[in-house]
């Protein structure tokens, strides 16, 4: 390595020569670019006042100085917001009086006698004399400094007055515009030389960095002297100066009747400095490379295996979130199949009790019958609740009065040997979710930590605002950003391994002896947290306990609170004389609401599908009052067949029935009609049609809920 840093450096030094000779080349040339286009705007600057002043000066009340008229001509002349470099307005007359204003026309001397210099002015004032504009430094300025010159043109009466009728074309006297020079450079000069970035060209007019200079036609140069006798319009050398040597780039111009030199000198050294400068990066650059090299190739294969860590860690939850999802869209579909079922069964097992004598055999059957069906219907609660399509009612949930109102439960749940403690934060965000099942998870997630803790244990609810602004990678997932709030159920049970750990959330998986457990407590938190776009995390080891951390979403403003009230036990069948049409296409399902309402007084037509109940409405000549439709059937969804239907009859009322909700009924559906949950009873199936038919219409359109 020092071998190589020792040829580095002899080659720095080798190419150090041609460096210079190349940077002193490439600044030369911006140099030139700068002055060149310093005096391209110089040029058309003074030329453009050279313009307006001639136009000016063929003013009849300017040649004959009316006063009251010139303050508001040369305001409108020279614009409402004029030239910076403009100081003031000069009129003096044939006799020396002179008259000043301010560019914005106001008046600042008036009638001043001043002595003329005699040659410039009987040069002015001979007629047979070309007539041009001078620039020079006349005696009248009103603060006559290095830096202010002006542009004067000799006026001749040409237009008529209400002395002179007709005009004898008689010399009047000067017009004259001075101009600020510093204000030129700062305009012109200063914008390129900031460009260039080095604080060393910093300049003003007197600088021995820049020249800004006028000539006229005998060599005379008001502004510093051009010691370096330019010839050619434009042009780059290095020149030797008292302070030594410099690049120096110069460019001519001819504007009011003169000739201007733009320059610019730089010092030789700070320009050999810089490319010194740059030969010591390069060689630094050289130094970091030797160093940096390995060292980025080492940080290269790091980064590489973790990165294949990650991605076997992404492999490993893709193949997990797969087999939950299938496992769940495997449980959701039995579920689905399995609830219609039920409802015939459970109907008309209830059905059979109803009609069967009292203290009868038939009647016991059929209540063991019913006793079963309902604790079917409960199993499959639970697999639509962990392949996320169970039916919700998520609304503001106040987790810290709900838990006020659950610990009871809590604590009959984990046991009488079990110590249940709480702690919630300051001001928790209200919740979105259905509050009946944030209470049933609190359930089970006591339940499973009581059989943690054979001997006894402690038990700990804990809850507190948890806002993730930027997200939150975990091992199992990926927290979205936002604000949740996350609560916390911690036992001080036997804990879980590794293996345990990673199944604890898939249905029928236990650890429980057979007959102790159907595995679907835990599955069925997990679906309804995620159903509820929240997330569910389980932090444990052998012998140290476990803790479950559920993240809800925070409610916002406009969520709607639940109101959970229990359901009234119906002491009769509500009954009714309505026409309701039942459009079902599990034709057990189909039959039973059809018997059940028919035997609660209603009119009933009956269809299989979407399709055929839109022909058996367009058929009948009497009115509709209420649609009893399933929410998914082939052809036609119950939804769309809702709102065909409140098309053609616009006072039609609808109930929708269903066993599969999540991403097969959405929101917007829900708004459009009541939901009623399978399986049913006859009984409830009554209350409801009842319920939805004596609500009032909604003067709205069905589409807007």
């Amino acid at each position: 390595m020092f071998a190589a840093l020792a040829a580095i450096g002899a080659l720095s030094v080798m190419t150090y020569r041609s460096a210079v000779r190349d940077a002193v080349g490439q600044h030369s040339v911006q140099q030139l670019a700068m002055v060149r286009t310093a005096a391209i705007g110089v040029q058309e600057q003074l030329q453009g006042l050279d313009g307006v002043l001639r136009q000016f000066g063929s003013m009849p009340s300017v040649q004959n100085i009316e006063l009251p008229y010139l303050g508001r001509r040369i305001a409108d002349a020279f614009g409402a917001t004029p030239p910076s470099v403009i100081r003031y307005i000069v009129r003096i007359d044939a006799s020396g009086r002179t008259y000043t204003w301010s560019p914005n026309g106001e008046l600042q001397d008036n009638g001043i006698q001043s002595q003329p210099e005699p040659g410039m002015w009987d040069a002015l004032a001979d007629p047979t004399a070309p007539r041009r504009e001078r620039v020079s430094a006349p005696w009248w300025m009103r603060d006559p400094t290095d830096h202010l010159r002006a542009i004067t043109i000799p006026i001749y009466r040409t237009a008529p007055s209400t002395n002179e009728p007709a005009p004898r074309n008689d010399f009047t006297g000067v017009l004259a515009v001075v101009l600020d020079l510093n204000r030129l450079v700062q305009i012109y000069l200063e914008p390129a030389v900031t460009a260039m970035g080095d604080p060393r060209y910093a300049f003003s007019l007197t600088s021995p960095s820049f020249a800004f200079t006028v000539r006229n036609g005998h060599d005379v140069a008001p502004i510093p002297v051009d010691e370096h006798q330019h010839t050619e319009q434009q042009g780059v050398a290095v020149v030797e100066e008292p302070d030594g040597r410099r690049v120096h780039a110069w460019a001519k111009l001819d504007a009011g009747g003169e000739t201007w030199l733009v320059s610019s000198a730089v010092p030789y050294a700070a320009v050999a400095g810089m490319a010194g400068q740059a030969a010591f990066r390069q060689l630094l650059l050289t130094l970091l490379l030797l160093i940096s090299i390995p060292v980025a190739g080492w940080f290269a294969v790091r980064r590489q295996q973790r990165a294949q860590v990650a991605q076997r860690d992404l492999e490993r939850r893709l193949a997990d979130a797969q087999k939950m999802e299938a496992i769940g869209k495997l449980a959701g579909g039995i579920a689905h199949d399995f609830n219609n079922m039920l409802t015939a069964i459970l109907g008309y097992a209830s059905m059979i009790q109803e009609d069967a004598p009292a203290r009868s055999a038939i009647r016991d059957q059929a209540l063991q019958i019913r006793r079963a069906a309902e604790n079917a219907a409960a199993l499959t609660h639970k697999l639509l609740a962990f392949s996320r399509r169970q039916v919700l009612q998520p609304g503001l949930v106040d987790f810290r009065s709900m838990l006020g109102n659950l610990l009871p439960l809590v604590r009959k749940a984990a046991g009488e040997d079990v110590s249940v403690t709480t702690h919630i934060g300051e001001e928790l965000w209200p919740i979105v979710g259905d509050s009946s099942q944030i209470e049933q998870s609190i359930i089970n997630l006591a339940i499973n930590a009581r059989d943690a803790m054979p001997k006894g244990g402690t038990l700990q609810i804990s809850a507190h605002n948890a806002p993730f602004p930027d997200g939150q990678p975990r091992d199992d997932f990926d927290v979205r950003p936002g604000d949740y709030v996350q609560i916390t159920v911690t036992d001080s049970g036997i804990g879980m391994d590794d293996a345990t750990r990673a199944r604890m959330f898939e249905p029928f998986f236990t650890t429980k002896a057979p007959g102790h457990g159907t595995g679907l407590g835990l599955s069925t938190v997990y679906g309804f947290i995620r159903q509820c776009g929240g997330y569910i995390h389980a932090v444990s080891a052998p012998g140290q306990g476990t803790s479950i951390e559920l993240l809800l979403p925070r409610a916002s403003a406009t969520t709607p609170a639940t109101a959970m009230t229990p359901s009234p036990a119906l002491s009769r069948v509500p009954r009714g004389k309505e026409t309701v049409l039942v459009a079902e296409d599990e034709e057990g399902v189909r039959q039973l609401a059809v018997e059940t309402l028919m035997r609660s007084g209603y009119d009933v037509l009956s269809a299989e599908d979407g399709v055929a109940a839109l022909r058996v409405a367009g058929s009948h000549d009497g009115p509709i009052h209420l649609l009893v439709s399933d929410v998914v059937m082939p052809g036609m969804k119950g939804p769309e067949l809702a709102e065909r239907l409140r098309a053609l009859r616009p006072g039609l009322r609808v109930l929708l029935i269903s066993g599969y909700a999540a991403d097969v009924v959405t929101p917007g559906d829900l708004r459009q009609a009541k939901l009623l949950s399978k399986p049913f009873s006859p009984a409830a199936l009554s209350a409801a049609v009842r319920a939805q038919l004596d609500e009032p219409l909604s003067s709205k359109p069905a589409s807007q809920g």
